[in-house]
Parts: C-alpha cells; structure tokens; sequence
C-alpha cells in the first residue's frame, strides 16, 4: 500500500537552532497516527512543515503520491490535506454556519451573496448537526466555549472532504466531556475511511485512539509502532524521562 504522507529526511532550523533533524516517517491511508514526543521534540514544527506554513531547508514531503515540499497551505487544502490549530482558529465575527461555509472556500462576497449554492449551507447545517452544533449555528463563535470552538474548527476542516486531516493537541484545554466527543468524532471519520495525524500529550487518548504512535525526540523519529510497543520502547522512556 502506498503512504498518503511521506516525509523523508526533513530538516529545519531557526538560526543556530535545528528544530528538525532529518526527521522521517509515513501515514499510511485509513489509520489514525499519532505524533508525540516531549516538548522541544519538534512537532509543532513538523506539522507546520507538513501542511505549507513552514518550507524546510532540507529534505522532501510527499502527499497521496504527488511532492508538496514547497507547496502553500491553500494547494493542499485543495488537495485534500486538512489541519486544525492548537488554538482554535475561528471567526469570531461569523455564526457558527458561517464559520463553515467560509471553511468551505467561499470568499466574504460569496458568503453575503447569492453565490453560496443551498448544497453547500446544506453540507454545513449537516455537519452541524453531525457534531450536536446546530442550536448553536446562528451565534457568533465568539459566543461559544472554548470547546464548542475547537468543534467548530474540526467541523470546518470536513467541509472540503478531506483526506488527510491534522489535529493538533484536540483535547487541548477541553473538558473530559468533550474529550470524548472529539474521541467519537475522529472514530466516526476514521471507520468511514478518512485518514488522521494527531499531535496529542493526553497519553491515555492516544493510546485509546491511534495506531500506529510516531515518537520523536530532538527532531528526528525514535520510534514507530503500536501503542503497547511505543509504552514499553527503551528510547522512548529515556526521551521522556530525560526531557
């Protein structure tokens, strides 16, 4: 099987500082992987890589076959490579409806005109209610919770159908409520064949949720397996332990 995601010896620094150290692994279609590590590992930078808000000064990044090494956020948008923020980006101006007809790829004049066709307010009111949102669908976002933000994002990012979607650190700052329904939103998805990334330090979600686990440390991948491997992994504990 082909990886949806390649990335081959990526490298990045800041100054004198290298973020990214020949840093390799793959997504594989259909499965829902975790990135992890400690803090300082690279993740955030990897992911930033990954989706175009970041070019590397080294190495390659190949999605669904094709290389988007030096490809924009908005190409792989279109593309099929979808990703949310550790803080949630909203409109806080916008409804909660029209956060995800925005989200959709509609610009302000469409969203006020008459250029929105009904299947696409019909896509979001859909997703709105997949995700228990819809009573809230006429309020503005920033109106909303913190939580209720972070659903709205992630139901933003499915308006486009994507492929591959990125979350990263989902359960960030949320309730154990809502942890588990993040939890039932990415196992809906996944069963229905969308591909996931996560960047998560809620271990007990991880190792609930994601196989396989990509470790990284100083950089560059230590380990990949299973979560029950990644646990018990040496390299993985010292990485812990001595961060």
């Amino acid at each position: 099987m082909t990886a949806l995601l390649e990335v081959a010896q990526v490298c990045r620094s800041f100054g004198s500082v290298w973020a990214l150290r020949e840093a390799s692994f793959v997504v594989e279609p259909h499965t829902v992987t975790a990135l992890i590590g400690p803090n300082g590992s690279g993740k955030t930078t990897l992911f930033n890589t990954v989706t175009g808000y970041l070019r590397p000064d080294a190495g390659r990044i190949r999605f669904d076959g094709h290389d988007v090494t030096r490809a924009r956020p908005a190409a792989l948008y279109r593309r099929g490579l979808s990703r949310t923020f550790q803080q949630a980006r909203v409109f806080n101006q916008l409804t909660v409806l029209e956060n995800l007809v925005v989200a959709g790829g509609f610009g302000w004049a469409q969203l006020f005109g008459r250029r929105v066709t009904r299947g696409d307010r019909d896509r979001a009111d859909q997703l709105l209610a997949e995700f228990r949102l819809g009573d809230v669908a006429d309020l503005y976002a920033a109106e909303l919770s913190y939580g209720q933000r972070k659903l709205v994002e992630f139901a933003a990012v499915l308006m486009s159908t994507p492929r591959l979607v990125l979350l990263d650190e989902p359960t960030a700052g949320v309730n154990p409520v809502m942890i588990e329904t993040m939890e039932r939103h990415i196992r809906e998805r996944h069963a229905a064949g969308m591909t996931f990334l996560i960047v998560e330090h809620d271990m007990n979600f991880v190792m609930r949720l994601c196989d396989p686990v990509v470790v990284l440390d100083q950089g560059r991948e230590i380990f990949t397996g299973p979560p029950l491997a990644v646990r018990n992994n040496p390299a993985v504990l010292d990485a812990y332990l001595g961060a």
